[in-house]
């Protein structure tokens, strides 16, 4: 939660353990301005509407000047950046190769489909996407993913954006397949999780037993998921 608000997130935030894993609601402005600590060396700027007002001679009558916060080591940021481009190379991102260009970025899907997000950067401009009811009893439905419904979107948009910029890489950012090296991993769980994208493998059924039938009756209880 601390780290949360160093990265500028001022909405309440439940204390327990899956927020970590974002089992927490947020504004978008406030998830897309966090998103760019990490192409800015660790450096986060409060976000502000207006960037100058001039005359129609462009003399200067008004100019933000937004706060600096230092977040993160530049390290970290740029380390986040490798691992965030990995899920546009080869993770549930893959779509926003489509862009042409080095972008970074992270999909996002809660339960039952209610929400859907994307939010990515390239070394010039983040953007971020919500798809979503203001109910949250209402899903967007089966498979609805923060790839599906959320990146088209951000993609478009991104198109349109970054048109005549030049294309650049992330300053500093070592691809994590050259930092292997560097660090050594212990995992003592595998990972067997499924992504968002693809079903879970189905269970093996235990083999069957054969007991003596006996004669009664019984109660039977079923159990309906929430929602």
């Amino acid at each position: 939660m601390d780290t949360a608000k160093r990265f500028g997130i001022t909405t309440p935030l439940p204390p327990y353990l899956p927020l970590a894993l974002g089992a927490a609601d947020m504004k978008l402005l406030e998830h897309v301005s966090a998103f760019t600590v990490f192409p800015n060396d660790g450096i986060r700027i409060d976000p502000h509407m207006i960037r100058r007002v001039t005359s129609y001679d462009g003399a200067l009558l008004e100019e933000a000047h937004p706060e600096v916060h230092d977040v993160l080591s530049p390290e970290v940021a740029r380390t986040m950046t490798a691992m965030l481009e990995e899920v546009i190379q080869f993770g549930t991102g893959i779509q926003a190769k489509a862009l042409g260009r080095p972008a970074a970025g992270k999909t996002g899907t809660t339960q039952d489909y209610t929400d859907a997000w994307f939010v990515g950067y390239t070394p010039q401009l983040t953007a971020g996407v919500w798809v979503g009811f203001d109910d949250k009893q209402i899903s967007l439905g089966k498979k609805e993913t923060g790839a599906r419904a959320a990146l088209p979107i951000w993609l478009e948009f991104m198109h349109g954006a970054t048109a005549g910029m030049p294309t650049m890489d992330f300053a500093n950012v070592v691809p994590l397949e050259e930092q292997v090296g560097e660090h050594h991993i212990n995992v003592d769980t595998p990972d067997t999780a499924p992504t968002e994208d693809e079903p879970a493998a189905p269970k093996e059924k235990p083999p069957s037993v054969s007991h003596p039938t006996k004669t009664g009756t019984a109660n039977t209880a079923g159990v309906s998921p929430s929602g």
